[in-house]
Formats: structure tokens, sequence, C-alpha cells
């Protein structure tokens, strides 16, 4: 494994490569029982020090490892398609890099794949698992995975106009969806993500393609969430279209010991826009799960 280092504003990125055509940039911060944060379809790393997890984590003594998955800058995009084993092998070889042998997966909307994924193929690395609004996708989920796939067939690529307006519709609630200037903020926002956060146009298809893999094969299955042996804590968010706290909890229940908390006022997106007590739910349950 070949490492290469470039200067960071909050320390040292760490470029890290897992495989062939496949460079992961990475960052640990703190020190002590590590952390391992697996981030969602689309999503920067950066978008963790949103909701002020990473320093949280770090100020309660935990050492925190994040990075951009493959497909996002400043990560490489090799050809797609993907699969959710490939992310999971992704995510072992951070940890390796590391030297990490044990850890707490936190995993966010797809990144809860990959969380689970990792359990099966590495169970030993993982001490513990957060899944945080991801655990149980919801039919509107596979329809707009569908839906962009289709695009991506019959004209190469989603249009931006497309993807902002079903971003603005999942990552807000309704109340902050008919406020004006909500809508025109978020607007802007989500369209100068679009600009920057891919690597390329294979890594949006790769990561898309696992994802709607995971989803077809109806993962989480009922065998898989009851072979979960480890201390689990779900979260999902009170207006979350595509992990609804519904079918969140139902599927928590098949998990032996998990625990469930609903985060209210909140939709997908609310990781940055109401991180409600999540952040401290979290950092108490890394806490009890601390292998002695």
């Amino acid at each position: 494994m070949s490492i290469t280092t470039a200067a960071a504003s909050d320390g040292d990125l760490e470029f890290v490569v897992a495989g062939p055509g496949v460079e992961l940039a990475a960052h640990r911060s703190g020190a002590g029982p590590a952390v391992l944060l697996t981030p969602g379809l689309g999503m920067p790393s950066s978008t963790w020090d949103l909701c002020g997890l990473p320093q949280s984590l770090v100020e309660a003594g935990f050492q925190v490892v994040r990075y951009s998955a493959r497909g996002m800058a400043p990560s490489s995009a090799p050809p797609a398609p993907y699969t959710v084993a490939d992310l999971a092998g992704d995510a072992a070889a951070v940890l390796g890099h590391y030297q990490i042998d044990h850890a707490t997966i936190v995993g966010y909307s797809m990144g809860c794949y990959t969380a689970q994924m990792l359990l099966r193929s590495r169970p030993a690395l993982v001490g513990a698992l957060v899944l945080f609004a991801g655990l149980q996708p919801s039919p509107v989920g596979a329809m707009v995975g569908e839906m962009e796939l289709g695009l991506i067939e019959r004209y190469g690529e989603v249009p931006r106009e497309v993807l902002v307006f079903e971003q603005l519709l999942t990552t807000l609630h309704s109340s902050m969806l008919q406020d004006p200037s909500t809508v025109r903020a978020w607007q802007q926002v989500l369209s100068a993500g679009y600009e920057v956060g891919w690597s390329g146009p294979e890594g949006f298809r790769g990561q898309l393609t696992a994802s709607q893999e995971w989803i077809s094969a109806g993962e989480p299955t009922p065998e898989s969430l009851a072979a979960i042996d480890v201390p689990t804590l779900v979260l999902a968010f009170e207006h979350d279209l595509f992990f609804p706290p519904a079918l969140c909890a139902a599927a928590a229940r098949q998990i032996p010991s998990a625990l469930f908390a609903q985060i209210e006022d909140a939709g997908h997106g609310g990781i940055f826009t109401g991180p409600g007590g999540s952040v401290e739910m979290i950092v108490e349950f890394c806490r009890r799960n601390i292998r002695k």
C-alpha cells in the first residue's frame, strides 16, 4: 500500500492506495480509541464537520478517522460500477493504513451499507456500529436510484437541475421547503456542491450503482440483521423520505440488543440542517462501548 501526504487546513490529508486505481483521501484527528466515519452517497468528508461530530468525539478522547469514498474529490474515481463490498474494502484499507485493528464504525446514509458489509467481511475490525439515517431504505430511495440510473443510461448524465431539485425535497423537511428564502439559499448551496463534489462522472455512477445493488438485493435482510453481534445504535430523522424512522425502528428490532432513537424535526439532510441530540447520543454510545 503506497501513501502520499498533502497539507490540509486541519492537519495532514493522506492519500491511501486501496487498490488499482483507487486512491482515498483520509484524515485522522485526536488520540484514543478509534472511530471511523463512513460517508453517504455523494458526501464529502467535510460534511461531518457541519454537525460537529468529529470535534465532539476528539474532545471526548477518541481518535477520529474520516475519508472521502471512491468517486468523491479529492479521492479518485475508478471506472464504474462499484459494489458495497468495494466500499467496505476501501474502509478496511483506511483503517489498515492507520494501523487500527478495532474501531467503532459510524455510517451515515449509504455509509450504513458500508459499515454493515465491513462487519460481515472483516468482523475483527468492528467493535460497535452506529447506523445513522441509513439502516432501512424505503421504496422512495429505490425509485430515485432507478430514475437517476435511467437518466444516465439515456442521456449520459443526470442534469444538475434534476439533482438539485431532488436533493432539496429530501434534504429539507416540509416546513423548511415552505420558506422561500430557505429554499433559495439551499438551492445555491446544493448547486455549488454539484460542481465540486465528485471526482468525475464515473464516481457518481459508481456510488449510485453500489447503492442500487444493495437495495435491489433486499438488504438488509432479516438474517443479516439478526447476525449483527456488536453493540449497535440506530438513529433516524423524523421526516426522512429515504430512510423513514418507522422502517428503521422495525429493522433495529431485528438486531440483538440494538438501541434506536428518532431525531425530531429533520429530513434526510438533518446531519447539517438539524442534528438535534444525535451528536451527544453517538459520543455517549462510543463511550459506553470502548473495548476494555
